[in-house]
């Protein structure tokens, strides 16, 4: 049994602006052409910092152009971690960097911390984020709202600890590049909510609840991504037709999880020692699971309970190909009828090796050795 996850950003999504508002108002501020700039200055041409930005009352910098650059130089915008009394309707407030409708923006190279969002990237298309750390922040550290073609590359989202606070935000976005970045101790590592079609890659999750979640996901590719300490690496819950490949979870709680979704591809993945499952499928309570799921290729070691879990609600997934050893209970148990086993291995694991309810279909080549249980194999047949 596994604990239900966080509401959905679905759910998060809408009240994201009413947090904001509800956290403080917007300040008119005249534009910014130099590079010294104050907390609350509009940027409409390339500018650099000079100096930090300490204790911004509200927003700190907005950019109000297209195609403009703002390099921080190393330098940090901080706001002051107070709620502001006042925010007009509809407004976003108490936003470190704030694009709100603008294409082409680059933002590089410093610190952002102490708002309510770190960066906000809105209704936007070909934005660059780069180098640039968000930190401390009241909710989320990164938001990319219903924004396209663009790439957040090297940076870092850190200790925005908010029960619903995650390192990065990705909501109604597509083709949208999450690239060599970390996320540590955020309620969430990173958030995909109605997204499609993006690539999060070689990025660290580590001491988050979640390292990823995403739901209502459909064609995203999460692959070479480390995890360690999170409460799950991967789950999606719902989404179809993902693909998360050659990441690696090491003293995750769980490894990865396809609650619910279909065709979702689960390939040449490692688990080292995850305090429960290394890998499962659907959920029993609530009663769960997913449709014509791939498993295949993956490799899972120690694992405090089973190494792969298959619970009864997911239907016609193919396990193919994986390994299970050292786990504290089965290698594989698998209690959907409708799934397929074929060609996994299971050796040391302190019960069974394979575990397969009645009815679970034989796909033939699975072989079982030195398992803890005489019985290295139930209701199908291991060499």
């Amino acid at each position: 049994m596994h604990a239900a996850h966080p509401p959905t950003t679905r759910q998060l999504l809408v009240p994201i602006v009413v947090l904001i508002v509800g956290w403080c108002v917007v300040v008119g501020a005249d534009p910014a052409f130099a590079r010294h700039v104050s907390c609350g200055d509009t940027i409409t041409a390339d500018t650099t910092l000079d100096s930090d930005l300490v204790d911004c009352p509200n927003n700190g910098l907005l950019i109000g152009a297209d195609n403009v650059t703002l390099d921080l130089n190393g330098h940090t915008v901080t706001g002051n971690g107070k709620p502001v009394k006042r925010c007009r309707r509809r407004e976003l407030c108490d936003v470190g960097l704030l694009n709100d409708g603008h294409d082409g923006v680059t933002v590089r190279h410093g610190s952002v911390r102490d708002f309510a969002v770190g960066v906000f990237v809105g209704k936007a298309r070909h934005n660059r984020v780069l180098r640039v750390s968000s930190s401390r922040n009241f909710f989320f550290g990164f938001v990319i709202a219903e924004t396209a073609r663009s790439v957040v590359r090297d940076s870092s989202g850190s200790g925005n600890a908010a029960p619903e606070g995650d390192g990065i935000g990705l909501f109604g976005s597509r083709h949208i590049r999450i690239l060599d970045s970390s996320f540590r101790r955020n309620g969430l590592g990173m958030h995909v909510d109605d997204s499609t079609d993006n690539v999060i890659k070689r990025n660290r999750f580590s001491r988050n609840g979640p390292g990823i979640i995403m739901e209502e996901g459909d064609r995203n590719q999460v692959r070479r991504n480390r995890c360690a300490r999170n409460d799950v690496c991967v789950l999606v819950a719902p989404g179809s037709r993902n693909v998360i490949a050659w990441n690696r979870s090491s003293r995750d709680r769980n490894g990865f999880a396809l609650e619910k979704g279909r065709g979702n591809v689960l390939a040449r993945n490692v688990v080292v020692r995850a305090r429960g499952d290394g890998i499962y499928l659907g959920l029993r309570e609530p009663p769960i699971g997913g449709v014509n799921n791939l498993v295949r290729r993956n490799l899972v070691r120690g694992s405090g309970d089973a190494g792969f879990q298959v619970n009864p609600k997911d239907r016609h997934s193919l396990l193919q190909g994986n390994i299970a050893s050292g786990a504290a209970d089965d290698g594989f148990n698998v209690a959907s009828l409708s799934a397929t086993l074929t060609n996994n291995r299971a050796m040391r694991n302190t019960d069974r090796g394979i575990q397969a309810a009645f009815g679970v279909i034989d796909g033939g080549g699975n072989k079982a050795h030195g398992n803890g249980n005489p019985v290295q194999c139930t209701n199908i047949f291991c060499s």
